[in-house]
């Protein structure tokens, strides 16, 4: 009998505490936060041990929005609720979620998926198949291959989303259901840089006057940006898609004719000016797929023209545009032909344009092409 009322009484124990959570390890505490840069400074640290859940000591009669967290740190969800509240302080609890694209590389990084789902498992599966085609490639090499793969396999599509994050807007949008917003197509390359072994974030701002998230990758010590949304512009012409490598590791003076984003939110401050990173001008122009940077458009449409006469059958150019005329494509299409005819070559090809700002970018594609 005795045996049975000691059992009894802690079984009460136990229910007790686990009614009151008395014997979960308490969330973790924020030191004293009066201002958005110590909020995302110590969100971010968060982030990093992927806690799920931790609480923010506001003072001095700051205290944030959620809105503040989700576009800071690039979450994809942000649940809060008021523990203590008077004039000039408050005591908040956050739970976050993370993106599926994240927790998969989470678990390839560590070697165990025992808590994914069965969707991130299905999306697990098809990142290793993509990384193990990319495991000869150099850096670069692989991370251009993760862009264009994302672009080949994803239409952009994005609906009103509800109180749970739409599977659009993740990596399992990406690349099971093939169709995905900004966050999905940003989730998908987080995902398969970190899998490779790329260093690789996200960055919130604005983009045509809308809210938009794009990626950060780091090459060489050096941080570059990547909106492989903005890239996949789905354009189809005798069989070819033409994918667009403008944001492609971009710097400041290509991103911010199109981007913006506060200071107060950037994630890693990505280089001002081009250099060998950037898909034009890098220096693996062994590589068929990455493109050619000149100055002047005659000697990039000379180039092209060459190009083509010895075979090429894809091309991808950018160029400093110092002639009007040539952000026409039937003067483009013009300028080739003479000089193919003069070679008497017969070459059937497809040019696609695209300006930005002081840049004209040219990808050319041929179809059909026969001697005289």
């Amino acid at each position: 009998m005795f045996i049975l009322c000691r059992v009894f009484s802690l079984l009460l124990l136990f229910m007790w505490l686990a009614a009151t959570n008395c014997w979960a390890l308490a969330p973790v505490q924020s030191p004293p936060i009066a201002d958005k840069a110590s909020l995302v400074d110590f969100v971010r640290d968060c982030v990093e041990e992927r806690l799920s859940e931790f609480v923010v000591n506001f003072t001095q009669g700051y205290l944030a929005s959620n809105d503040d967290l989700l576009y800071s740190c690039n979450l994809p969800h942000v649940h809060s609720r008021i523990l203590t509240k008077t004039a000039r302080s408050a005591k908040v609890l956050y739970k976050i979620s993370y993106y599926p694209g994240m927790r998969v590389a989470d678990a390839y990084i560590q070697h165990n998926t025992a808590s994914l789902s069965d969707e991130e498992r299905e999306l697990y599966n098809i990142a290793l198949d993509i990384i193990r085609k990319a495991q000869y490639m150099t850096p670069l090499q692989a991370e251009l291959f993760f862009h264009d793969t994302l672009c080949h396999y994803v239409n952009y599509y994005t609906d009103t989303p509800g109180k749970k994050l739409p599977r659009y807007a993740t990596a399992i949008g990406a690349l099971i259901d093939h169709r995905a917003n900004c966050q999905g197509y940003c989730d998908a390359f987080y995902m398969l840089c970190s899998m490779f072994g790329l260093k690789v974030d996200m960055q919130s701002g604005i983009a045509s006057n809308q809210k938009h998230v794009w990626n950060v990758v780091e090459i060489e010590g050096k941080w570059y940006a990547v909106d492989v949304t903005w890239d996949d512009n789905d354009t189809k012409k005798n069989n070819f898609t033409f994918i667009s490598h403008k944001y492609f590791n971009a710097p400041k003076e290509i991103m911010r004719t199109t981007h913006n984003w506060k200071e107060e939110d950037v994630t890693q401050d990505i280089e001002p000016y081009l250099d060998h990173a950037y898909f034009y001008c890098t220096d693996e122009v062994d590589d068929y797929t990455f493109g050619n940077y000149f100055d002047k458009t005659k000697d990039a449409i000379d180039f092209i023209t060459l190009e083509l006469i010895h075979g090429r059958k894809s091309l991808r150019v950018m160029v400093r545009c110092d002639d009007k005329r040539y952000m026409k494509i039937k003067f483009v299409n013009l300028q080739i032909n003479r000089t193919l005819t003069t070679a008497r070559k017969a070459i059937s090809f497809y040019t696609f344009l695209q300006t930005h700002g002081k840049y004209l970018y040219i990808s050319v594609d041929v179809y059909k092409a026969k001697s005289y």
